[in-house]
């Protein structure tokens, strides 16, 4: 119900009873970002020049029996095209403040400005990567169906594709969506504390399977009704960042008016296709 109307009736247009506004702003929400920590920095120091990056690629050898007077075969070591990583990407995020709206305001704009141009960038990076996702385990095809619930037989599935490729169980990552998380909640496997050393519903954290950690983000990249998630070994997918993210400010006097800009430059790259596995995810 309303109120009781105030005495005199006109206090609060008078202004005896202000409108306050509070030095906290409600923030942007932000996905999560796990993508960029989860795969291949290793050539990021070595391109300090150039805009690309190339890798030799051995062949893989094997034994063959000893026929006494009779030379081995002599086996390449190096066959088949060199992966190369290209540095393509350069993005940036600027933000403009006047100088009046700065200088009344109760925000630090400038350090809220800094943050969020910074995290258009992070997302920007994370979203390039997830670009990979669905040609990972091009010879498998994608596991699951798009828009269908994650079971724990797609999960097994996944597994033993990169067990057969030999990818090292070291490493390896589920990344899916919040869709996905709700469909490995009903995975007894997953949530029973006779199958995990830790319980996910009492403490709240989204664990691991299979010697994987299961890591959520809303910025996977959307398929037709859901998304593309994966199971990733780290050296399936490289990144390389060439220029971190730099933030400039300039201020503009005769325009009355500051930029904050950050911008960054980086390359990625599908590196080993047998090292990881997409997987539709239910929604977008």
């Amino acid at each position: 119900m309303a109120i009781t109307a105030r005495l005199p009736a006109a206090g609060t247009a008078a202004g005896l009873v202000p409108t306050l506004w509070s030095r906290n702003v409600l923030d942007v929400v932000h996905s999560v970002l796990v993508i960029l920590p989860r795969v291949d920095h290793t050539w990021e120091p070595e391109l300090t020049k150039g805009n690309i990056m190339t890798v030799g690629i051995l062949n893989e050898v094997s034994a063959v029996e000893v026929v006494v007077g009779t030379a081995g075969t002599a086996q390449d070591m190096g066959t088949g095209a060199a992966k190369t990583i290209t540095i393509n990407q350069w993005w940036e995020c600027p933000i403009q403040l006047d100088d009046m709206t700065n200088l009344q305001t109760q925000v630090n704009l400038v350090a809220e400005a800094e943050k969020e141009s910074g995290y258009a960038i992070a997302k920007k990076i994370d979203a390039t990567l997830g670009t990979l996702f669905a040609s990972l385990g091009s010879a498998a095809g994608i596991q699951g169906a798009d828009g269908a619930a994650i079971t724990d037989a797609v999960l097994i599935e996944a597994v033993e594709i990169l067990d057969e490729a030999d990818a090292p169980d070291e490493n390896r990552s589920f990344i899916f969506d919040p869709s996905a998380k709700a469909d490995m909640l009903k995975i007894d496997k997953f949530v029973r504390t006779d199958y995990v050393r830790e319980a996910v519903i009492p403490t709240g954290k989204f664990g691991s399977i299979y010697g994987a950690p299961v890591l959520i983000t809303n910025n996977l990249q959307p398929a037709t009704t859901g998304g593309y998630g994966c199971l990733l070994q780290k050296k399936a997918l490289a990144v390389i960042v060439q220029m971190n993210m730099k933030v400039d400010h300039w201020v503009e006097p005769l325009k009355h008016m500051q930029t904050i800009n950050t911008h960054c430059l980086w390359g990625v790259q599908e590196m080993r296709d047998s090292f990881g596995v997409c997987i539709y995810t239910r929604k977008k």
